[in-house]
């Protein structure tokens, strides 16, 4: 039989709408510690509540919702000491991340982040900031997609989509250089240098977190 027999299996609802919501949150359109409603949602996205309850659920998990019985459900809004513990844990992740990616594919790392540094710069200067805030997601989450500890990206998904929602909420300004200067160091294969780069740029961040939850 010539035919080919393999099938296409349809997307879950539970999965397109668990998208919509993680990029409605990531992105801004629902705004930290704002509550949501599964009944209005549902309306909004012309489906049934309980696939809305299931992706709030999955949400839950990543960090994006809170779920409090007799109260409701919120967006995930973090409080100072938690800014601060997100980037002590943060750095703790993606430092030992970059020393296993420099130890198993230095020249591959190397490539990604010239290239991702060469896109940000055309987006800084085209003053694209959701490009620029997803470029700057995608240089970091290049430690932990080569390094060979999947251990570490496991535990790094903790924080992945809180971090990206509080970058598209706060503006990066002068981001090239610092991710030069760490690509700098990683082509030279300095791993105390680089990782010492990367844990200063991770806590010098804390502020613009700070104040994209609303606490300055």
């Amino acid at each position: 039989m010539s035919k080919d027999l393999d099938l296409q299996r349809p997307r879950l609802l539970t999965d397109v709408v668990g998208e919509r919501l993680r990029e409605a949150i990531v992105e801004g359109d629902l705004k930290l510690g704002e509550q949501v409603s599964e009944a209005q949602l549902a309306q909004r996205m012309n489906v049934s509540k309980t696939p809305v309850r299931e992706a709030l659920l999955r949400l839950k998990s990543e960090g994006l919702v809170e779920i409090h019985p007799q109260r409701g459900t919120f967006v995930f809004r973090l409080s100072p000491v938690e800014v601060a513990h997100l980037c002590q844990f943060r750095a703790m992740m993606e430092t030992e991340a970059l020393r296993e990616a420099m130890k198993s594919q230095p020249k591959v790392l190397v490539k990604r982040l010239a290239a991702l540094v060469k896109a940000m710069k055309s987006a800084e200067q085209n003053q694209d900031q959701p490009a620029l805030a997803r470029l700057d997601m995608d240089f970091h989450w290049a430690f932990l997609e080569l390094c060979e500890n999947d251990y570490l990206r496991g535990g790094y998904e903790l924080l992945r989509y809180q971090l990206n929602a509080l970058r598209h909420r706060s503006p990066i300004s002068n981001a090239v250089p610092s991710h030069e200067i760490l690509v700098d160091a990683i082509a030279g294969e300095d791993v105390a240098a680089a990782t010492s780069l990367l844990r200063e740029h991770i806590q010098e961040n804390e502020p613009r977190y700070r104040m994209a939850c609303g606490l300055e």
